[in-house]
C-alpha cells in the first residue's frame, strides 16, 4: 500500500521544487546551453531522491520490479557541474564534450539492461552480483567523478578570475558568489555521501532509514542550488574567448615582438587612455580598448603587466579613483555614488571596494580627511579682528 509519511512527502516537497526549478531554467531565455545544463544537474540530483521518496511511502513494497530503475546517475553530476560551469562563462562548449558523459552513459545502459530483467532474474542478480560487487563500484565511481570534476571546475573559476583581472575593467562585478557557491554546494554533496557510505561500509551497515539525514541534506542542497540558480539567470558573465577569438583575430598568433620597449608602450597607451576619457565607460573591456588603439588584446596585456606592473582592470580603477580623488579634492560636494557612477563604476559596492583596495581608506573616510586637512587652523583669517585695525 502506498502512503506518504512526513519522511517521504518531505524530500517529496523537495524534488517537486528541483524539478519546477529545472523546467523552468530549461525554458529560460538567457544563456540558455547554460541555464539547460544546470537543469539536467538539478533533475540528476532530483532523481537520486527519487528511490528514498517512494521507499518511504511503500513503493518497492507494493511494486517491486521498480528495482533497478535508473534513478541513480551520480556519474553525470561531475560532469554536468564542469560543463554547466565552462558554458557559464565561455561561447561554446569545449571540443569533444560527450566524452565527460560517456561513464554515466554506459551506467544508464547496465541500469536499463537490469531494470528489464524479470522480476527472478533481478532479484538474483542483486543478490550475487550487485549488492557485492558492482553496488561498491558504482559507490567508489561516483565518489572519485565528483571530487575529480569538483577540482577541475575550481581551477576553471581560479582561471576565470584570473582571466577577468586582465580583460574586464569592472571585474568586481562579475565576482558573483554563484560559482562558488555551486563548488560548495557539491563539495558537501560530496562529502555527505562518502562519509555515510564509508560509516555503512567500516563500521555499521546503515539501513534504509538510517540514511534519511543524508537524503534530507540532499534535499537542502537542491533547494539551495535551485533558488539561487534561478537567482542568477539574468546575470550576464563577461565570456573569457580564446586568443584567435579577439577583436582582430589572427594577430594574437603572432609571436612577439622582441626587444620592443614595453613600459613605453604602456605608458604612451595609458596616456591614449586617460585623455580619451574612455576609462569612464562602464564596463570597458580590454577588447575594446585594443581596437580603439589598433593592436590586440595580447600586445596591450603585455604592456600593462610588462611596462607598468599593473594588469588592465588595476590600471583601468587607478583612472577612476585618481579622477574621483582629484574631484573630492576640489571640494565637490556631489555625492559620492553620483561620482562613482559617472567615472565608471558599475555599483557602489565595488566602487567601495577598490577605493579602500588602492587608498586603504573608504571614499567616505578620504574625503573627511581631505577636508580636514585643507581647513584654515582658528585665528588665521586674514582679516584683522575688529578693533585691532
Amino acid at each position: 500500500m502506498i502512503r506518504f509519511g512526513p519522511w517521504s512527502t518531505t524530500l517529496g516537497l523537495a524534488a517537486g521544487f528541483g524539478a519546477l526549478v529545472a523546467l523552468l531554467l530549461w525554458r529560460a531565455q538567457g544563456h540558455r546551453a547554460a541555464q539547460r545544463l544546470l537543469a539536467l544537474l538539478l533533475l540528476v540530483a532530483v532523481l537520486r531522491l527519487m528511490p528514498y521518496v517512494l521507499g518511504f511511502a511503500g513503493a518497492y513494497d507494493a511494486w517491486p520490479w521498480l528495482s533497478f530503475a535508473p534513478f541513480d546517475l551520480r556519474l553525470a553530476v561531475g560532469p554536468l557541474l564542469y560543463l554547466y560551469l565552462r558554458r557559464l562563462v565561455t561561447p561554446a562548449l569545449p571540443p569533444r564534450w560527450g566524452w565527460h558523459l560517456l561513464p554515466a552513459a554506459i551506467d544508464l545502459v547496465y541500469m536499463l539492461w537490469a531494470f528489464a530483467l524479470p522480476l527472478e532474474q533481478k532479484n538474483a542478480w542483486d543478490a550475487a552480483v550487485q549488492r557485492p560487487w558492482i553496488s561498491p563500484l558504482q559507490d567508489a565511481a561516483g565518489g572519485l567523478s565528483l571530487a575529480v570534476y569538483l577540482l577541475l571546475s575550481l581551477r576553471w573559476r581560479q582561471r576565470y578570475l584570473a582571466w577577468l583581472r586582465e580583460h574586464v575593467s569592472d571585474a568586481e562585478e562579475h565576482r558573483q558568489p554563484w560559482i562558488a557557491s555551486v563548488l560548495l554546494a557539491l563539495g558537501l554533496w560530496l562529502a555527505l555521501s562518502a562519509g555515510f557510505d564509508l560509516y555503512s561500509r567500516w563500521l555499521a551497515p546503515l539501513t534504509y532509514y538510517d540514511r534519511f539525514p543524508q537524503y534530507l541534506a540532499f534535499s537542502a542542497i537542491i533547494l539551495w542550488l535551485g533558488l539561487e540558480g534561478w537567482r542568477y539567470t539574468g546575470h550576464r558573465f563577461p565570456q573569457m574567448r580564446a586568443p584567435q577569438q579577439d577583436s582582430l583575430g589572427r594577430l594574437d598568433t603572432l609571436p612577439q615582438p622582441v626587444g620592443r620597449d614595453w613600459q613605453a608602450a604602456g605608458t604612451a597607451w595609458r596616456e591614449q587612455i586617460r585623455l580619451g576619457g574612455w576609462w569612464q565607460q562602464p564596463g570597458l573591456t580590454l577588447a575594446d580598448v585594443a581596437h580603439r588603439l589598433g593592436t590586440n588584446e595580447s600586445y596591450v596585456s603585455r604592456a600593462f603587466n610588462l611596462g607598468l606592473a599593473q594588469n588592465f582592470n588595476a590600471a583601468i580603477n587607478a583612472m577612476r579613483v585618481e579622477a574621483i580623488q582629484s574631484r573630492m579634492m576640489r571640494d565637490d560636494a556631489t555625492d559620492l555614488l553620483t561620482m562613482a557612477l559617472a567615472c565608471g563604476f558599475a555599483s557602489k559596492a565595488s566602487f567601495n571596494r577598490v577605493f579602500h583596495e588602492r587608498t586603504g581608506m573608504s571614499p567616505s573616510a578620504w574625503r573627511t580627511a581631505q577636508i580636514t586637512k585643507t581647513a584654515r587652523p582658528p585665528g588665521s583669517e586674514a582679516t584683522p579682528p575688529a578693533g585691532r585695525a
